[in-house]
């Protein structure tokens, strides 16, 4: 199954409230994975509260999701193959927390929001920046609430069960 997200173009976007005290953990997965895994980061048999993370753990999962992008399209296109929107997307969020550094955890999805809230306080400088990196910042929001929600993980996990299948079918 090929699931590649899609962000709206739209400056609309959902807010996940997060409240660290009652936040499930998503992506929790308890069955059998193939014993060459380089995607083993996606498969927790406790799963992950994006809710209160490191950054570092998250940037850790997201590298781990560009491979598996990266992977699937050679495998499909060979090597000179094009990133997806998706791919896109992902390279943009993981370029824009390369530098990040926290000591703790936080909320991923709000880190993102917060983003989104600083860039609409540029709105009285200058109106065409203004709306280029709202638009911007709200596509990589969009994005990580994508990741972030359990139907968008385990659809990230399941493309990556596929994908290993379909190596192991083919060595």
């Amino acid at each position: 199954m090929d699931m590649n997200f899609k962000t709206p173009q739209s400056n609309t976007f959902l807010y996940k409230v997060s409240d660290t005290s009652t936040a499930k953990p998503i992506g929790i997965f308890t069955a059998q994975t193939p014993s060459v895994n380089p995607y083993k980061a996606l498969f927790n048999p406790k799963g992950y509260n994006f809710f209160n993370m490191p950054m570092s753990e998250f940037k850790n999962i997201l590298n781990v999701i560009i491979q598996l992008e990266s992977d699937i399209s050679i495998s499909k296109w060979g090597e000179g193959a094009r990133p997806d929107e998706f791919s896109y997307q992902l390279n943009r969020i993981s370029n824009a927390i390369a530098t990040t550094q926290f000591n703790g955890r936080i909320d991923i999805s709000g880190y993102f929001l917060k983003r989104v809230e600083e860039a609409k306080d540029m709105i009285g400088e200058d109106c065409i920046s203004f709306i280029q990196v709202h638009n911007n910042i709200s596509q990589l929001y969009n994005t990580v609430l994508q990741l972030t929600s359990e139907e968008g993980f385990r659809a990230i996990q399941n493309k990556a069960l596929t994908h290993l299948k379909e190596q192991q079918a083919f060595a």
